[in-house]
């Protein structure tokens, strides 16, 4: 994939967010813990990890929609986690999302028109008489002809309607764009569609992503760089390649045998497997991954959670003490 800027557009400096336990229960619970990290403008940062892990709460700690326990969060070096919503409300038109369920997220309602008009109007990026062409447009970006702006989203597919929450996060002109997991829910074949519709738009506009996603395959496919998530924190981050041919965190390993092997005489190799369930409860020092872990030993309960470079002076960083021999 072609290199971009190294500035940050958006950057999360140790990020924590947590939720008060259920009534009559001491125990709160930790989402993110910890998290660092950033995004230069036209690049694509992946999140990848089981459900749970906070992927979905560090995207909407980068938007805004909640407040961190502690940490920061800059979005073109301003500090907007703190900001109150009336300053923050202007800013919001620079970042966007696209969520899984496209039918959940789109007014059934109204057409496709009026889908695409009301944000645009809202923040004044065009007018009334110029929002018809814009509409046709951002329709031809995505691939759908412009006459279907006047159906509902009931008449759409699946891949069709995710197209359309696409157009609507484009029709502002944002900066960033976060997909919250936009294919899983989508046929093998559409998914390969839409994600080759987000680079090709990547490549025309420039607009930076952060994508987050279960499987490596579609998140390594996208993304320039990938964190991997396991308990509310990163434990591996590097640059998409490297961090696919050559896994360093047992974690990451698992991630990527629990996928099919698509070259036959493959199927037989070693594979890292996990057992048990992650547990919500955080540990006091040690690998969160310690219990799950087939490479495990007595070091690791008390081994401190530290990102370290996998070699010496690499972007690939991994929090395990074997990184550098798997």
């Amino acid at each position: 994939m072609r290199q971009v800027e190294q500035k940050p557009l958006v950057e999360a400096i140790r990020l924590t967010k947590t939720y008060r336990g259920a009534l009559f229960s001491h125990n709160d619970i930790q989402a993110v813990r910890e998290v660092s990290l950033k995004i230069a403008p036209g690049e694509t940062l992946g999140i990848v990890g089981e459900s749970g892990c906070g992927k979905s709460t560090v995207a909407r700690l980068l938007m805004g929609l909640e407040k961190p326990t502690s940490g920061v969060v800059l979005f073109q070096n301003v500090r907007i986690d703190c900001l109150p919503e009336r300053k923050l409300r202007p800013i919001r038109s620079a970042f966007q999302m696209v969520f899984q369920d496209s039918g959940s997220s789109l007014n059934a309602r109204k057409q496709v028109f009026d889908i695409l008009r009301e944000p645009m109007l809202y923040h004044k990026t065009v007018s009334a008489q110029e929002a018809p062409t814009r509409i046709d447009e951002l329709l031809s970006m995505v691939g759908l002809p412009p006459e279907t702006k006047y159906r509902y989203p009931h008449e759409f597919s699946g891949g069709q309607r995710q197209r359309i929450c696409i157009a609507r996060a484009l029709s502002l002109q944002p900066k960033l764009i976060i997909l919250d997991e936009p294919v899983s829910a989508l046929d093998v074949s559409v998914q390969a569609q839409i994600l080759n519709l987000l680079r090709d738009l990547q490549d025309t506009l420039g607009v930076a992503y952060l994508f987050i996603g279960h499987g490596l395959g579609a998140v390594h496919y996208i993304s320039h760089l990938i964190a991997v998530m396991y308990r509310g924190r990163i434990v591996e981050y590097g640059d998409s390649e490297e961090l696919f041919r050559h896994p360093a965190h047992p974690y990451t390993k698992a991630l990527l045998d629990a996928a099919p092997a698509t070259d036959f005489s493959q199927r037989n190799a070693p594979r890292v497997l996990l057992t048990g369930e992650a547990s919500g409860d955080a540990d006091e020092g040690g690998c969160d991954f310690e219990k799950r872990c087939p490479f495990a030993c007595a070091a690791c309960r008390n081994r401190p959670y530290e990102l370290r470079p996998v070699a010496d002076g690499s972007r690939h960083l991994a929090s395990c003490r074997l990184a550098a021999e798997l």
